[in-house]
């Protein structure tokens, strides 16, 4: 097996890099089917980049590639301050079908919990399951996440179902307003959502490129088709649900 060194990585629209997330999320085909009854799409690493919930701006939101070595194995998708300022949410964590099993899922969450820890202003990590991906459950509850008791429906072409919320305090949390005076939960806050160098240093927020400024040869998120997370089905692809309860199994 290869022992190569697990990283993340923010990724920036470079058009390599959108082509092996692209590659990524079809070597998922399993949970595709099992979140929506259909294949990958054509355009899941488009929406998956370009994804976001109402009122976030792209300043908050970072795509990451899960490397093994140089070779892109998975990715994730996180947003800081969603649905509430002190809280993280996760809308994908994805290994290919043929990285899983291997411990890479494990040490890519472990990354990305350091990576929001950085931030010094969320307390919490959150995240959704759809039930029809239940199997899911056991990898992150081994990880610490405990379910808040939220159930909400669920429905993508052909699957009905509903999302399980759940919910992971983080170690050393800087201290955070309480629950009384955060900003109200709106039903469908659970929001899109959807990997560092060998040292395992995430990059830094001010590195991630937001939607202007890019140089041509990158893909802009102002291109997406339809770039607002919520809007249903955009380009053919399963990452722009109604909800970011998205999550794979990344298998551990």
């Amino acid at each position: 097996m290869n022992q190569a060194a697990v990283t993340i990585r923010v990724l920036e629209g470079e058009a390599t890099e959108m082509r092996e997330l692209q590659r990524v999320l079809e070597e998922a085909p399993t949970y595709a089917h099992r979140i929506s009854g259909l294949p990958p799409g054509k355009a899941d690493a488009e929406s998956t980049y370009a994804a976001l919930p109402e009122g976030k701006s792209y300043d908050d939101k970072f795509v990451f590639g899960v490397y093994r070595g140089t070779e892109m194995v998975g990715c994730a998708d996180l947003i800081r301050g969603y649905p509430r300022p002190a809280t993280a949410m996760l809308g994908l964590l994805l290994i290919s079908e043929r990285h899983q099993r291997q411990g890479i899922g494990r040490r890519a969450y472990g990354l990305l919990e350091q990576f929001v820890v950085g931030w010094g202003s969320c307390d919490r990590i959150r995240l959704g399951v759809v039930r029809t991906n239940e199997l899911a459950i056991p990898f992150w509850t081994q990880l610490g996440f405990v379910a808040t008791g939220e159930v909400r429906p669920y429905r993508y072409a052909s699957v009905t179902s509903e999302v399980l919320v759940f919910e992971k305090l983080l170690p050393d949390a800087p201290a955070t307003p309480d629950a009384s005076t955060a900003p109200a939960h709106r039903p469908g806050d659970e929001g899109p959502p959807g990997g560092a160098s060998a040292s395992s240093a995430a990059t830094p927020a001010s590195a991630v490129n937001s939607r202007g400024d890019l140089p041509s040869n990158r893909w802009r998120r102002t291109d997406a088709p339809t770039a607002t997370h919520g809007s249903g089905r955009a380009s053919d692809s399963r990452s722009c649900l109604n909800l970011d309860e998205r999550l794979s199994g990344g298998r551990s």
